[in-house]
């Protein structure tokens, strides 16, 4: 058992201070009343400590064994998780101890108590269950679980650490399926496009494994086994790729922290996923800067759209510069069908996709868009004058910066969509849409 150090408190600290100062003063005034009473308080200290650390002998991290359950994996933000964690002790000395389930400074408790202070003995079990609301995007853990015994008088404490993480995976509200995504991919002329169904197609392209995602019709009984079905894949006429190609540099935190360039994108990048997905397409997604973060192949099966959304949910500023011929070039080899790819990201002059990588794209077949923050829009409107005119003057080289960068990226033939605070979701929705009725834009 690896048992946790005692740790003195300032008010141990102290106590120790002032008994060695009361040695010394009375040591140097050859007072033997003060050396007595140095002698008294050293004593009582170390009597203390060290009846403290036989008390809490056992309070050790393999002392103890952790469960979670009724847990959130995935949170909207401003939405509600849960957390239930039960923490069973083995045997050894009872203590008074502190609880405390470690959480992210971005998730906020709104329901029970993840601390508990309590007489915990041998054999016994503790429980804590409480409500929190994440406030940010991202990947985050709960825990580990954090034990501390204190000493009674508060001269020192002692903590152990049982590892308990749980992940949990917050993404933006609004990538929730929500009415006004629908109404905004079902109106008009949109909803004409959309409303065409899919259909199931007719030519033959391979056997493949069963996924819970088929239709149960597909399976090919007679190649099929009782270990292994497998589905006949046909090419649909219809089905659409969508690649989402995201710039995680320092260039997309543009913006206010919850709501900055790149959280706008993963939103949209998020709902486009999953409305694509529920036409049947397929979608796969690369963060990159100057050089690839993480990269998902085009796909649709279910695992696949489970992975898409925890790609970009967990998505985050990255060291490095966003080579944008560099992303496109490492993924034409990667595409095997014509693609449409939505590029988000902060455009810069001289950044712009070389013309022989967009030429190697256009005789592929695939589609390039591209969606720039606004620099002056990521910013909400300041009523004070003098502010607005600070925010002015320091946004303003930039926005005629991001200006000229898109006037370069049009130039070569390459769409631009300019975004602000709130508008990339109905810029995206549109290009989705224009893309399935076959009016989207060649690289």
């Amino acid at each position: 058992m690896t048992l946790a150090r005692v740790l003195p408190t300032p008010r141990g600290w102290g106590l120790v201070a002032g008994g060695l100062l009361a040695l010394l003063v009375g040591y140097l005034a050859l007072n033997l009343l003060i050396l007595l009473l140095g002698v008294l308080v050293l004593a009582f200290a170390a009597i203390e400590l060290l009846g403290f650390a036989w008390a809490t002998r056992s309070l050790a991290s393999d002392a103890f064994t952790a469960q979670r359950s009724e847990n959130s994996s995935q949170v909207a933000v401003g939405g509600t998780g849960t957390m239930a964690l039960r923490l069973d002790r083995g045997p050894g000395a009872g203590c008074f101890v502190e609880i405390y389930d470690r959480l992210p400074e971005a998730f906020h408790p709104l329901a029970g108590e993840p601390r508990l202070l309590s007489w915990w003995g041998p054999g016994e079990t503790k429980r804590l269950a409480y409500a929190y609301r994440p406030e940010r995007r991202g990947a985050f853990e709960i825990g580990p679980t954090i034990l501390v015994a204190h000493d009674p008088v508060g001269l020192a404490f002692r903590i152990a650490t049982v590892e308990t993480r749980w992940p949990v995976e917050v993404i933006p509200a609004s990538s929730i399926w929500r009415t006004d995504l629908v109404s905004r991919l079902r109106s008009e002329p949109v909803g004409e496009i959309l409303a065409a169904r899919r259909g199931a197609g007719s030519e033959f392209r391979s056997l493949r494994e069963y996924d819970a995602a088929d239709d149960f019709r597909s399976i090919v009984w007679k190649r099929s086994t009782l270990e292994q079905l497998y589905v006949r894949e046909t090419e649909s006429e219809n089905r659409n790729d969508l690649l989402l190609l995201l710039d995680v540099s320092r260039a997309m935190a543009l913006g206010v922290a919850g709501a900055d360039a790149l959280d706008q994108a993963v939103d949209a990048a998020l709902l486009v996923a999953r409305y694509a997905f529920s036409q049947g397409d397929q979608v796969g997604v690369l963060l990159f800067t100057d050089g690839p973060v993480e990269f998902l192949e085009v796909d649709h099966r279910l695992e696949h759209r489970a992975q898409v959304d925890r790609t970009l949910s967990a998505a985050a500023i990255e060291p490095g510069t966003f080579r944008f011929g560099t992303a496109l070039a490492y993924l034409a080899p990667r595409l095997r069908r014509p693609t449409a790819i939505f590029a988000f990201t902060a455009l810069e002059p001289g950044r712009e996709p070389p013309g022989a990588v967009l030429a190697d794209l256009r005789r592929a077949g695939h589609r390039l868009h591209v969606f720039a923050p606004d620099p002056a829009g990521m910013f909400p409107p300041v009523a004070e004058p003098f502010a607005a005119e600070l925010v002015d003057f320091s946004v303003g080289p930039e926005e005629a910066r991001a200006r000229a960068a898109a006037e370069a990226v049009r130039s070569i033939g390459v769409p631009v969509t300019s975004f602000d605070r709130g508008s990339l979701r109905g810029e995206v929705a549109g290009g989705y849409a224009r893309l399935r009725g076959g009016g989207g834009a060649t690289a």
